[in-house]
């Protein structure tokens, strides 16, 4: 699996270096504790890959764009839609699209990890079916206690590669939960979810790919610590209520 512009390894030194060595980023999540979605479930669902190699999530929020986290960036993708398990010839109705354009938030990085998101524009528009469908982004922000589903082909709890994509509910925690795990890097651009006693969780596997809510779009996996499905260790998603106006606007403008 490729892995691909991620900011866990640069800034894992900065965290143990210079806080307390208490909070941990790394490249090592997973899907933890979920299941098998349903097939075609959320066919929003994309799935990035460089030379073959899947290596990020995304979710079709237009028929000619694609939403990912901008940790996610390289120069080229191949995106596929309509997928459930990651290969194409498996897959009856699915789409392999080529991207013409990525655009990362301006200000992604500023704070670090703040603003973790991009739009990568697709060389045509997708066909719209029961297998490929768009989604649209929230216009509210998330509420601590919704109940929202994640999904992603990342490593399972058992460090396996998954065969089909795997889906799984958590909770919005609240703010103060979020600042008090996150403080040093925390931000508006961010929310957490997940951390309860059932030990759901996403993390850097499933990068990019969306948290739902509602059924709306609520978030994208951003990043998580060291040890994916803690108990009392929320995720961190991209909050997209704060970047409406900027998805709208750049895809209208592009």
């Amino acid at each position: 699996m490729t892995a691909a512009g991620n900011p866990w390894g640069w800034f894992l030194g900065y965290l143990l270096l210079g806080i307390t060595g208490s909070l941990a980023f790394i490249n090592g999540g997973h899907i933890i504790n979920g299941e098998d979605c349903n097939p075609h479930s959320q066919p929003w669902q994309a799935a990035l890959f460089l030379e073959d190699d899947f290596f990020c999530g995304g979710v079709l929020v237009h028929p000619q764009w694609v939403l990912s986290a901008a940790h996610c960036f390289q120069n080229s993708y191949t995106i596929g839609l309509g997928l459930h398990n990651l290969e194409p010839e498996q897959e009856p109705g699915s789409q392999m699209m080529e991207a013409s354009l990525s655009i990362q938030h301006p200000e992604y990085n500023e704070p670090s990890m703040a603003n973790d998101l991009m739009l990568i524009k697709l060389k045509e528009s997708v066909s719209l079916s029961d297998t490929v469908r768009n989604i649209s982004v929230v216009s509210q922000c998330p509420t601590p206690g919704d109940s929202c589903l994640v999904s992603g082909w990342g490593r399972l709890a058992s460090g396996r590669l998954p065969q089909v994509l795997q889906c799984v509910n958590i909770s919005v925690a609240s703010e103060e939960v979020c600042k008090a795990r996150y403080g040093p890097v925390y931000h508006p651009s961010m929310f957490c979810a997940g951390g309860g006693q059932d030990q759901k969780d996403s993390c850097h596997g499933d990068s990019g790919g969306p948290l739902i809510c509602n059924g709306s779009l609520q978030g994208l996996v951003s990043f998580g610590q060291a040890q994916c499905g803690q108990p009392n260790v929320p995720g961190v998603y991209t909050n997209l209520c704060k970047f409406t106006d900027w998805i709208q606007t750049t895809i209208q403008a592009s």
